[in-house]
């Protein structure tokens, strides 16, 4: 058996281990249409279909595509508008306005990323149970009316206030959507899905620049309010309408499906995929954070080793988050004017767009194959550039704008890493959507204290303690991988080895 097939599960293989899931546990279908059965091979990098697949199931995928993806990267971009908008207005006359002192810049970080982790685990283990198109459009509202009452803040705990209910609401739209992507998706389709989602972070990110630049150059002042109001009231106010389009037109999942937007065929379609590929839906009966539940995900190695792979991930990147690179864009306000900041905070996400695209093909082009590679050279490219801040006193201004544009890098393998993830609970959705919300809850939950530690905000732009862990997290992330791909691999061989003794008796 090549690598490959090995670790993404050859379609025999993942076939016969339907045959052994539990009457009532999988996605049956009384007449499964024809589906394809060799997607694991033949793979183009610049087909969007595989070349078996057929019409009906073609037009099935186009219309999830169009569905899922819309809702998504709209949704996605709105997020990271009303999450960078925070550092934005802070370099536009927030701080002075509201007597930002000490660490109160990193404090509201870590405030909004406790309700972030609070939030992750329960909001999209209620997918399991509930309508996405309700729970994910909600949670949306939410996050999109707390990010308009910043405009109105007069202090720091007031502001404070808010950005937890951003986070409240924000938590669970990453691993909801990753969480939908592996209810309809192939092993083959979901990465090139999950790059271009992700995609619409890093736009989302440009976005916000641009916006803010323009807002600061044409309403500072505008009715009374500074420009900095503006950008909260601006950024949450284009939430609202796209909460209700995902309402009207996101797919929910096979098992909650938005029957506007399928038939009955095309759901029986859709199932019958997930049969081929060994994917079990909700399991009938269960809670999706029952007791019992729980003890079956963490009686295997997937939490143990998929969560810290996570924490140690996103602390390599822990700077980008926190607004560090911008910080030391505003520390050179003698060389850029107010409006140049903005603009200049859309050269990383820029140089981000280009790596998610390449990354997330590449890996469904070339599966299991192209992980470790891929992971070495974004950790590579992280390392160089955070040198360059460690460093800092002895590196040239161009290399730190070198750092500043790879910093995004990194990031850039997300869609690769919840992708795997996926994969490798495909055969349990309620622990699908548990680990994809605890890699991220648990990877919020150090990212709420680490800053106040390692990246105080009287010590910007320098931050050495705070570049200097992320630059030790990216050989840890590194090793964790290796071990990742070695436990999967081994999984799926004593798969295919109980398979092997089974159709032997």
């Amino acid at each position: 058996m090549s690598t490959e097939k090995t670790v993404d599960a050859s379609a025999s293989e993942v076939a016969s281990q339907t045959s052994n899931v539990p009457d009532g546990s999988r996605l049956a279908s009384t007449s499964p249409p024809p589906v394809n059965t060799t997607w694991a091979t033949e793979r183009s990098y610049w087909r969007w279909f595989h070349p078996h697949d057929g019409p009906a199931e073609r037009r099935l995928v186009c219309k999830l595509d169009l569905s899922i993806l819309a809702f998504a990267c709209v949704g996605f971009w709105a997020l990271y508008i009303d999450r960078s908008v925070y550092t934005n207005a802070y370099v536009s006359g927030m701080k002075e306005d509201l007597g930002f002192a000490g660490n109160q810049f990193v404090q509201i970080n870590s405030i909004f990323l406790i309700g972030y982790a609070v939030s992750i685990i329960p909001l999209t283990l209620a997918n399991t149970r509930a309508p996405p198109q309700v729970v994910i459009p909600v949670c949306m509202a939410v996050w999109g009316l707390a990010t308009s009452l910043g405009a109105r803040a007069q202090s720091f705990g007031e502001l404070a206030g808010y950005r937890f209910l951003v986070g409240l609401g924000e938590g669970a739209f990453f691993p909801s959507i990753n969480y939908i992507f592996g209810s309809w998706y192939r092993p083959d389709e979901i990465s090139r899905r999950s790059g271009l989602f992700y995609v619409a972070g890093s736009v989302g990110t440009i976005s916000t620049g641009f916006i803010t630049a323009r807002i600061y150059a044409d309403l500072d002042g505008a009715l009374g309010r500074a420009a900095w109001r503006w950008m909260f009231l601006i950024g949450g106010v284009v939430t609202l309408p796209i909460a209700l389009f995902g309402v009207l037109t996101f797919p929910g999942t096979p098992q909650h499906p938005n029957t506007r937007l399928f038939s009955e065929d095309e759901l029986a379609l859709a199932r019958a995929r997930l049969d081929a590929i060994g994917r079990r839906a909700t399991q009938p009966g269960s809670l999706g954070f029952s007791l019992v539940s729980v003890r079956r995900f963490l009686g295997r190695w997937h939490f143990w080793v998929l969560v810290p792979w996570s924490i140690a991930f996103q602390q390599g990147y822990l700077a980008l988050a926190q607004g560090t690179y911008t910080l030391w864009i505003k520390s050179n306000s003698a060389r850029y004017s107010t409006a140049e900041i903005n603009n200049l905070t859309t050269v990383a996400p820029a140089v981000a767009i280009v790596s998610i695209v390449l990354f997330a093909w590449v890996a469904d082009r070339f599966g299991a194959r192209a992980r470790l590679p891929l992971f070495g050279v974004a950790h590579l490219v992280a390392f160089l550039g955070l040198v360059a801040f460690v460093a800092y006193d002895r590196s040239p201004f161009a290399y730190k704008w070198f750092g500043v544009a790879v910093s995004n890098v990194e990031n850039a393998m997300v869609p690769v890493m919840y992708s795997w993830a996926n994969l490798i609970c495909t055969d349990d959705a309620e622990e699908r959507a548990f680990i994809l919300s605890a890699m991220l809850a648990f990877a919020m939950a150090f990212n709420s204290w680490v800053p106040i530690l390692s990246m105080p905000t009287v010590e910007a732009p320098r931050y050495f303690k705070g570049y200097l862990v992320c630059l030790v997290m990216q050989p840890v992330a590194v090793a964790m991988v290796f071990l990742v791909d070695h436990l999967h691999r081994r999984e799926v061989a004593q798969r295919e080895k109980k398979r092997s003794e089974a159709e032997g008796h």
